[in-house]
This record gives structure tokens, sequence and C-alpha cells, in this order.
């Protein structure tokens, strides 16, 4: 090989690279930039944490704090810098995080490489209306992914305290890794709840630093009622799409015997269907079948969530991933029901609908249908389609 066709073969990736980059600070001055709405709400809160003050007040209304009060110690070293500094900061860590993330699911996808790299990336232009939101609010949901991504790696390979800790902690900016729980107990792993239960001891303490011990006591009380009173009047709110708020939108937000009859129904069924999942005998490595468990599980985050928003679908990019990586081994018809479920949920941009459409989708939590059809799907994977792989 000649320099020049060196030369010539290296420009092609360093353009790529230059093109992403200018993308990507184009998009923060843009939109992200402008907004930030909920990093402003958490930068706030390291302020406030900062020097003693109240966490939880009912005077910032929407806006208001819901973290457990060591999350406000993490947002402090942000609040260190200006605001304008502060938001470029999160904004990169979110972009390190979405890398780290995207390599941390490559560990969870089998061989060959190249299939898995295809998969992420068709997977990462997917969710792009999901992370594009979460980066224009400037929320923690893709750090938070990225610890629950770390903990299936070390979860499959067994190194179970570890794999805890780190899911104990995501606990601390949001409870959503609960969904976990019932998991990890019936599949006897106790070293994962120690290691969980360890971290979120240490994360309920440490902000005694701040406040003292009896000042602890009274923030975590008022954490506890903030969530308790602020998550009701929020169950129907537009971009809610979790299964509460799809069901309650069907029947204009009036909880009946029938509301309460379909969503036991459904969650008793989907909880029977993971059940089936992992206990039914099957010709598979344990690995994959603890990692399609996994990515079951994800996607139950934002549908069980009460407060699931549909950009919190970004949570069921493992699923997704492991779809598009497994989609040979579906029969013609259900290949076609997840092409078309995947198009639906990448191609529902306000870009392609317009206003009115895009917000009818989102209005009416239509995200919800196209999940449970990922679940679905996953489920078929697991039990239907058993294969053999390391």
């Amino acid at each position: 090989m000649t320099i020049r066709t060196f030369r010539q073969s290296a420009a092609l990736p360093i353009l790529a690279v230059v093109l992403f980059l200018a993308v990507l600070i184009v998009g923060y001055f843009a939109s992200i930039g402008r907004d930030s709405t909920d990093f402003g709400v958490c930068y706030k809160a390291g302020q406030r944490i900062g020097v003693g003050e109240e966490l939880y007040r009912p005077s910032d209304g929407h806006l208001q704090y819901k973290y457990a009060p060591v999350a406000a110690d993490f947002y402090l070293l942000f609040a260190l810098f200006p605001w304008g500094t502060a938001k470029v900061l999160w904004y990169i860590l979110s972009l390190a995080a979405l890398a780290a993330t995207g390599w941390l699911t490559s560990k969870l996808i089998p061989e060959p490489k190249k299939k898995a790299g295809m998969a992420l990336g068709i997977g990462l232009l997917v969710m792009l209306k999901f992370l594009g939101r979460e980066l224009q609010l400037g929320q923690v949901n893709i750090l938070i992914i990225l610890m629950l991504t770390a903990m299936s790696v070390l979860f499959t390979a067994k190194k179970d305290f570890w794999a805890g800790a780190i899911w104990g902690v995501s606990f601390l900016f949001k409870p959503y890794a609960l969904v976990f729980l019932p998991y990890f107990a019936l599949k006897g792993r106790i070293k994962v709840l120690l290691g969980g239960l360890a971290a979120v001891a240490a994360g309920l303490i440490l902000p005694a630093i701040n406040y003292g011990f009896r000042g602890n006591w009274e923030v975590l009380k008022a954490w506890k009622s903030t969530l308790s009173q602020s998550t009701p009047g929020l169950l129907t709110v537009g971009d809610n799409a979790s299964l509460f708020a799809f069901v309650l939108k069907v029947f204009r937000g009036q909880w009946s015997p029938v509301v309460i009859a379909i969503l036991a129904l459904s969650t008793a069924a989907i909880a029977l269907g993971l059940l089936y999942m992992m206990f039914k005998k099957k010709d598979v490595d344990p690995r994959t079948s603890e990692i399609t468990e996994l990515a079951f599980l994800f996607v139950l985050i934002p549908l069980f969530s009460p407060l699931g928003w549909y950009y919190n679908y970004l949570y069921g990019f493992l699923a997704i991933v492991i779809m598009i990586f497994r989609l040979g081994e579906f029969p013609a018809g259900l290949k076609w029901t997840a092409i078309v479920n995947l198009c639906i949920i990448g191609g529902t941009l306000r870009e392609i609908l317009g206003k009115t459409l895009f917000r009818f989708y989102t209005h009416h939590s239509l995200a919800t249908l196209n999940f449970l059809v990922v679940l679905a799907l996953l489920f078929y994977l697991q039990v239907k389609a058993p294969r053999q792989t390391s």
C-alpha cells in the first residue's frame, strides 16, 4: 500500500468522526443547550445540598427535585461550575455514558462481532428520538442505563456482589431498578441482593455529612413524602407512556373496577411470561438465556414505572439490539412484525408525522403498545427459538 493510498483510506473514518462531532456540537447549540430543564433541577439541588439547604420544596412545583439526597451530592460536582459550563459538562458526560453503554452492550451480544456492531448501530437509530429528548432535557437515564448494563455484564459473568453494588447505586437516582429485585431473589443470587443493600445503605447515610444524622433523617422523610404526593397527579400527563397511563387514558383517566382488572391481568400475564422464560427447560446457553431475561426486565422499567415518560423507553435499547441481532430466528410473520414495529418506534418523529400526529402518538401513550410487542417477541426468542451460543 502506498502512502497516498493509506492517506486516502484513513481519510474516510477521520471525516466520519469530524462530521459526527460537528452534528453533536450543532445539536447542542441548536436545541440541547437551550433547554436542559431537568438537569437544571438537579443543578439547583447540588447548590442547595452544598450549603445544607432544604432539598424538597413544594414551591418548586413540577420542577421539584425527586431523587435521593445523595444524588444531589453527585450534582454538587456540577454546581461548582457556572450554569453554562455545567450544561456542557453534563452533555459530555451523557455522550460518554452513551458510548460506554454501547461498548458494554456489545459484551452481551454474541459473535459475530460485525453483525453485533450492525445491530448496535441500527438499534441506536431506532431509539434516536428517545435519546434526543433525553439529551434535550438533560435527564439522568443514560447514566442509569450505563449502570444497569454494567450490572448485567457483571451478573452474567457471575460477579454478583459488584453487580449488586452497581444496581444499588442506580436506586439513589431513580428507583426503576426495583424491577430486578424479584428476579434476583428467584434466581437465588443472594450476593447481588447483599451488594445492592450495601450500596443503598451507604448512599442513604452519606448526606449526613451535609445535614448531620438527625437532619439527614428529616431529609429522607421529605424525599419519601415528595414521591408519594407528586406521582398521582402525573399519571395521565401527555408524555407519560407507562402501562398505567396507557390504560387510564383509554378510560379517560377514571379509575374503575375495569381499569384495575385490566392492569392486574396485564401485570399477571407479563409476570407469568417472565417466569415461564426463566424456568422452562431449554437447550440454550445459560448466559444467553439470562441476557434475554435481563433485556425483558429493562423494558419493564418504563412500562411499570408510574411516571414512565415516553423517552424512558430508551431503557429498551438492549432488547431492541437483541431483536435486531436475532431477527433471522423469527418465522416470516413474526419477522415482519418485528421489522414494522421497529420502523414505527424509530419513525414516529415529529419531523415525519407532523406536530398533530406526533402529539397524538405521545399523548395516547402508543409507545406502550410498541414495547408490549417487543416483550412478546423476546418471549418467543426465549421459549420458541432457543439457540446454542457462547
